[in-house]
């Protein structure tokens, strides 16, 4: 094959999979796990039934693939926060700009639909579960990030798991009671977040 006939290949198999995705994302988000059809992403995609069941065997192989890239969204955005240099309070202010601006768009409040029917509907899906705990262990960094900002006096004292489970739960809160709100969106600040982990010294 030429480089030619092969980058158009690739061309083509990038808008499948980026068409499969997108409908795949809406048909989970509104039926769940257990109510989605293959035939309902192939309606909402426009491509055939060999198309996409060349790229996707099975509903199950689909519902894979997009925890999966719900995860890599996750952890990406959380390695460009943290790494970054910085105080341990600097970092969680940063990570927490971060969410705000990618956790309450349109498609992401849809991979977080998609996480929490993994979470809870997954659990008959052999191997998904170990598959998310293999890939959230960054998740582990805020509360060691909560115990340095508690040592320098600018984080709440406290148990640092529950606050980062309090800290997470505001998130997961706020995209499943804001899911197709976007004027309510906007109004969603970091401040919302970091306040709940500032030093009430920090707060005056």
């Amino acid at each position: 094959m030429s480089p030619r006939g092969k980058k158009l290949n690739e061309q083509m198999r990038a808008e499948a999979m980026t068409k499969i995705t997108r409908a795949a994302l809406e048909v989970f988000a509104e039926y769940g796990y257990h109510g989605t059809r293959m035939d309902q992403i192939m309606q909402v995609s426009g491509l055939s039934k060999g198309l996409v069941y060349h790229y996707f065997p099975s509903k199950e192989n689909l519902f894979f693939h997009l925890v999966g890239s719900a995860l890599d969204i996750s952890r990406n955005l959380w390695k460009d926060a943290l790494e970054a240099p910085g105080t341990a309070w600097e970092k969680i202010e940063r990570l927490t700009a971060s969410l705000v601006k990618t956790t309450f768009t349109e498609e992401y409040s849809l991979y977080f639909l998609i996480m929490v029917q993994a979470v809870t509907q997954g659990k008959g899906i052999p191997g998904l579960m170990e598959y998310i705990l293999q890939r959230t262990v960054h998740y582990a960094e805020l509360p060691r990030l909560i115990i340095e900002a508690q040592k320098s006096g600018e984080a709440v004292q406290g148990d640092p798991e529950v606050l980062a489970t309090t800290y997470f739960a505001l998130f997961q809160g706020f995209t499943l009671i804001l899911h197709g709100n976007d004027e309510l969106k906007q109004k969603i600040t970091p401040e919302i977040f970091t306040n709940g982990l500032r030093s009430t010294a920090k707060l005056k």
